[in-house]
């Protein structure tokens, strides 16, 4: 009693699982969805070599004969064949035309949906017209599934894929590679976790050589979830029986073996039923004295319970988490068509205001992001109105701050302004007019900079635009993205031109006036006297330098420096000259008259001493130098080249093309460079820091303020039109398409929760725990337990 109660209650486990997968497998089929991965449903493999019996194996579970047959490969497609348990129970749509009971027996393809077979030749047919239909030869194979379901009171509820035969020499027009193709067909499916495998094998070959079996231990090598099967048990030789095989004591499986027989060709060609065939084999293990103690394991009633049993076992085991997953599966697309949205409204109205929603959600976003009140901040990197408060204060006010424009300019410059702007005229000590134009000049370099913040401000707030365009759902609407964007370059353009207008006019402001009464101007007087000092303190370090080179001279002449008088005398003047101030000392005909006398010992010692240190000039080779050239280009020339003497006459040369001041030699041309440069600097420092602090204000008012002021109503006014409403929804064909597809593969994903969720109340309707049923092989002692 208790085994008839674990048998039915298999049995009824079996009729409610296998179909709820059955249902999955097409629920997932028709829409696409891939049950592969973290989706693989519970199935069982058929496998074995051409040549083992497994459409016979098939065609015995079912009852009837509909397998295509033929001396070469006929299974070139996975038949993915449904059985299911009807005591007689018809189609839920009979047969077109038909008015009388249901049938007793039917087949339905899934690629041929509503329409019922009730001959099972015309199920042949069809398979092997699919099967054409699906391969690109007569006797090539395809990984394209043919399912088919046999509803019948003669079976038992079980899933099987009847994949094709392991064959070894290509046949006909068969690819060279068509084992490989077979075997990798096979290992997909196989490799499965979820998928249990039924290995052919036949009873007069070797065992531990099996095609079927070498595969299953690839990706079960402890046998956990392979079921062998013994075929062709009748045609051993003589005195030999496959007990040893159906005891596991060769290859030993965890979920043991069966044996049965099947018909042979001559039985096909005479017609022999399955019926008849079934009882011969019970006939033939009943009375054969090897397999009595093994009886439980042969025939194909044993297969069939065995198969069954196995299978809702296992689906049992995979249900719970198999239902997490097809409940992850389906929250995730949910979420996919979520994103995707709803589409185009149907009506003006909608559209209309679909726009208007758009618009506003953007120039809000753009508004956030420029003040910094975005709802998703980023602590990574800085982004929207930080980056433009980065670009206006360390790119542009310390870029600013960085240029000085006395720093490029040399004394020679310098000079070389005072005597442009004193014209014929001589130059007063505290020269006005070059202080002006110098400062002019170096304001005009401030314009580029100022000009290229705004511009760089207007960059960045076109990439603020393309970034929130491409985190939006706008991006569904390709042209409406496009025509936002566009219509934000214009109104970034818009505010950019009066920017620049405003900073030209800033730094024309600057030039137009040059305030000297600025309350932080250095001034003149103020001016001078810094210079005076500097002035001191470049005498003090040039005379110390002189005398020090000096001394070096005197000490290299012969004789120590023990010379005449006269020559000390001579000596003595030069130094004077040398130390009253160096290159600034010449004051007046006096003084160069004082130069001049001592210039020829001093020369002469130079011709007989040279210089006291290699690369450095003394105050003789300064001296002889200040003599021997005069302001030309570059600086100096040798006079050499603006005059000559020839018999006690000076004839005069055309001046060079470019003349350039030379170095300042008096104190007061020293003093004017000083002043000169001193006034600049201060006055450029004011310059600089008005247009720091304006600039900046100007392109915050015209650029960046005026989103918050003008965008949304700048986007309305050029997009919101009735007339161009319905082109800018014009979705992408591709999200239309991505659209269909998430929402057919949540309402698959939605019918699978549903389905599985039927099953506990009829299972607990049936007084079937399923989490209650063990794991393993039972019912059929026996089967080997080591492997």
């Amino acid at each position: 009693q208790q085994q008839q109660q674990q048998q039915q209650a298999h049995t009824t486990l079996g009729d409610g699982l296998v179909p709820l997968v059955n249902r999955l497998q097409d629920i997932f089929s028709q829409a696409g969805v891939e049950a592969q991965g973290d989706l693989e449903l519970p199935q069982i493999a058929v496998v074995g070599s051409q040549s083992s019996g497994k459409s016979s194996v098939l065609e015995a579970l079912v009852g009837r004969d509909f397998l295509p047959r033929g001396p070469d490969i006929c299974t070139r497609r996975p038949l993915v064949l449904q059985l299911v348990h009807t005591p007689y129970a018809g189609p839920l749509n009979p047969p077109h035309g038909s008015h009388g009971p249901p049938p007793m027996e039917w087949g339905e393809f899934l690629h041929r949906p509503g329409e019922i077979f009730t001959e099972f030749e015309a199920i042949r047919a069809e398979i092997e017209a699919e099967t054409t239909r699906g391969t690109s030869s007569s006797k090539g194979v395809s990984n394209t599934q043919i399912r088919l379901k046999i509803c019948s009171p003669h079976v038992l509820t079980m899933t099987l894929v009847d994949l094709p035969g392991i064959t070894r020499v290509p046949v006909g027009d068969q690819p060279a590679d068509i084992e490989a193709q077979i075997r990798e067909m096979i290992l997909s499916y196989i490799r499965r976790e979820s998928c249990l495998i039924l290995a052919v094998s036949p009873a007069n070959s070797d065992l531990g050589n099996s095609d079927a079996l070498t595969l299953s231990k690839l990706v079960d090598p402890e046998g956990r979830r392979t079921i062998g099967v013994i075929t062709k048990l009748d045609i051993m030789d003589r005195g030999t029986d496959a007990c040893s095989y159906l005891r596991g004591e060769v290859v030993p499986l965890r979920l043991g073996y069966i044996g049965v027989i099947n018909r042979c060709q001559q039985d096909i060609v005479q017609r022999r039923s399955i019926r008849e065939a079934r009882a011969a084999e019970s006939e033939f293990f009943r009375h054969h004295p090897a397999y009595g103690e093994v009886a439980g394991m042969c025939g194909t009633e044993a297969l069939g319970r065995s198969v069954s049993t196995i299978l809702a076992r296992h689906i049992g085991n995979l249900l719970p988490t198999l239902q997490d997953k097809i409940v992850a599966r389906r929250n995730e697309a949910a979420r996919e068509l979520a994103a995707l949205g709803d589409g185009r409204p149907d009506d003006a109205g909608g559209q209309a205001a679909l726009v208007l929603e758009k618009l506003h959600r953007y120039a809000a976003q753009f508004t956030k992001s420029v003040t910094g009140k975005s709802d998703d901040l980023s602590t990574v990197a800085l982004e929207g109105g930080a980056r433009i408060h980065f670009v206006l204060q360390d790119i542009f006010v310390k870029g600013l701050e960085s240029l000085d424009p006395t720093q490029a300019m040399t004394e020679e410059d310098i000079r070389t302004a005072i005597q442009n702007a004193a014209g014929t005229k001589a130059v007063l000590l505290l020269p006005e007019e070059p202080f002006e134009v110098l400062v002019k000049q170096a304001i005009k370099k401030m314009s580029d900079p100022c000009q290229m913040c705004a511009r760089i401000v207007h960059d960045e707030l076109s990439r603020i635009a393309r970034q929130l365009l491409a985190n939006q759902d706008v991006q569904r609407y390709p042209r409406l993205a496009q025509a936002i964007e566009d219509s934000t370059r214009d109104f970034l353009g818009q505010g950019l031109l009066p920017a620049e207008h405003m900073i030209g006019s800033l730094v024309d402001c600057q030039l137009a006036h040059i305030n000297t009464n600025h309350r932080d101007f250095v001034g003149g007087s103020t001016a001078l006297r810094r210079a005076q000092q500097e002035l001191e303190q470049r005498r003090a370090a040039e005379g110390a330098i002189v005398s020090a080179e000096e001394e070096d001279a005197m000490l290299s002449t012969p004789g120590g420096g023990g010379g005449g008088g006269e020559e000390n005398a001579e000596d003595g003047a030069g130094g004077q000259v040398g130390r009253s101030g160096g290159r600034y000392a010449a004051k007046g005909a006096k003084s160069r008259s004082v130069l001049g006398e001592s210039n020829g010992a001093i020369v002469e010692r130079a011709h007989a001493t040279g210089s006291t240190k290699e690369g450095k000039k003394g105050p003789i080779a300064r001296l002889s130098s200040l003599e021997g050239k005069v302001s030309g280009a570059g600086g100096g020339v040798d006079a050499s080249l603006l005059y000559s003497h020839e018999n006690g006459v000076v004839t005069l040369k055309e001046p060079p093309g470019n003349i350039r001041a030379s170095e300042p030699v008096t104190d007061e041309e020293m003093l004017q460079v000083l002043v000169t440069r001193i006034l600049l600097g201060s006055y450029f420092s004011i310059s600089r820091s008005i247009l720091a602090d304006t600039v900046p204000k100007a392109v915050m008012h015209f650029l960046v303020n005026s989103v918050a002021r003008g965008l949304q109503q700048h986007l309305i006014q050029s997009l919101y039109s009735p007339n161009l409403i319905p082109s800018l929804l014009m979705e992408h064909p591709e999200a239309e398409a991505l659209r269909l597809k998430a929402s057919a593969r949540l309402a698959a994903l939605s019918a699978a929760v549903s389905t599985i969720g039927e099953l506990p109340q009829e299972l607990l309707a049936a007084g079937v725990n399923v989490g209650a049923v063990a794991v393993g092989h039972g019912g059929h002692g026996g089967g080997h337990r080591g492997y």
